[in-house]
């Protein structure tokens, strides 16, 4: 495993996907963990694939790094090149509610009702900012907390403007 990306010292893998993985990271200017999504260098090497890959990273930085709100993840930086491609946000400690999603680990009704609202009150703030998700599931939404989360990952994100 790496052990640095651009300024951000990688901690562990937390996750991965078909085209990314998603590690612990710190950023030492600012002392603070930080969640970094890289690019697979698989994907950026097709040449077809790797520049429409690159375009939706790119998109996903600048559109979604304009969005302040309480429950979507923020995005601190975003590096984009033909060869390597990351974005760095902010962590959330919590886990994804995926882990939820499945029979014998269901949260209660009146918890779920909670996080549901909070979700619609995200979306809409994004919607009203010309940004819509489009990949909304369990995993692409991060428990912060007993009863809050954040909305990641906008990767199929679009203006309404396209």
């Amino acid at each position: 495993m790496l052990k640095k990306l651009g300024k951000y010292e990688l901690i562990r893998k937390i996750g991965e996907g078909a085209s990314s993985t998603v590690y612990l990271g710190c950023d030492p200017f600012t002392q603070r963990e930080v969640a970094i999504k890289v690019a697979t260098p698989e994907v950026l090497q097709d040449p077809e694939k790797g520049k429409l890959y690159t375009r939706l990273f790119l998109t996903e930085a600048s559109l979604v790094g304009k969005l302040n709100h309480p429950h979507i993840v923020q995005i601190f930086d975003a590096v984009v090149t033909d060869k390597l491609c990351y974005i760095v946000m902010e962590y959330v400690a919590g886990g994804t509610l995926e882990a939820y999603a499945r029979p014998g680990k269901l949260l209660p009704v009146d918890h779920v009702v909670e996080l549901v609202f909070k979700c619609t009150r995200a979306l809409d703030f994004a919607q009203r900012m010309g940004i819509t998700h489009r990949d909304i599931k369990p995993a692409n939404i991060l428990l912060s907390g007993r009863s809050d989360i954040k909305i990641s990952d906008f990767g199929t994100a679009i203006t309404s403007a396209q």
